[in-house]
C-alpha cells in the first residue's frame, strides 16, 4: 500500500487544520443586529464547533491507536487498506462520519473513567505550571 496511508492520515489533518480555522473566525456581523453576528450564525457556529471538536477527537484517538497497536497488527492481511478505507471515511464524512463513532464508541468507553482522568489532566496542569515557575525563576 505503500505511501497512501499517510497521505490519507496528512490530508485528514490539513482538512481539520482548514476546518478548525474556518469554525474559529467569526461569522461576519449582521446590520440588524447593530454589528454582531446574527443568532443564528452563532448557533451555526456552536454547531460546527461540536463537529470540529469532535473530528478532532477521532483524529487523536487514531493517532494514539497507530503509535500503540501499529507494530503489533502491521502483518494482518489488508490492514495497510482496511485503515485507508477508514480514513477515507473520516475525510469524506467529516463530521458527519465522526459524531456517531464518537457517541457510540469512544464516549462510552472513556465515561466510567472520566473523575480519573480529570484528576489526572489536573495533575498534569498543576505539575506543568510548577515547571513554568521553576523555569522562569530569576537565577543569580
Amino acid at each position: 500500500m505503500g505511501p497512501v496511508v499517510p497521505v490519507l492520515r496528512l490530508a485528514y489533518l490539513f482538512l481539520n487544520i482548514y476546518d478548525t480555522y474556518k469554525v474559529l473566525k467569526l461569522p461576519p456581523p449582521s446590520a440588524r443586529n447593530g454589528g454582531q453576528p446574527s443568532a443564528r450564525a452563532m448557533t451555526q457556529r456552536k454547531r460546527d464547533m461540536k463537529g470540529i471538536m469532535t473530528i478532532w477527537i477521532i483524529w487523536c484517538c487514531i493517532a494514539t491507536y497507530e503509535n500503540a497497536v501499529d507494530p503489533l497488527v502491521i502483518y494482518f492481511p489488508f490492514y495497510d487498506e482496511i485503515k485507508s478505507i477508514f480514513i477515507l471515511f473520516f475525510i469524506v464524512t467529516r463530521a458527519r462520519g465522526a459524531e456517531p463513532v464518537y457517541l457510540h464508541v469512544i464516549r462510552h468507553l472513556i465515561k466510567p473513567h472520566t473523575q480519573t482522568l480529570d484528576t489526572l489532566l489536573e495533575t498534569i496542569h498543576l505539575f506543568g505550571d510548577f515547571l513554568v515557575v521553576l523555569v522562569s525563576w530569576p537565577v543569580q
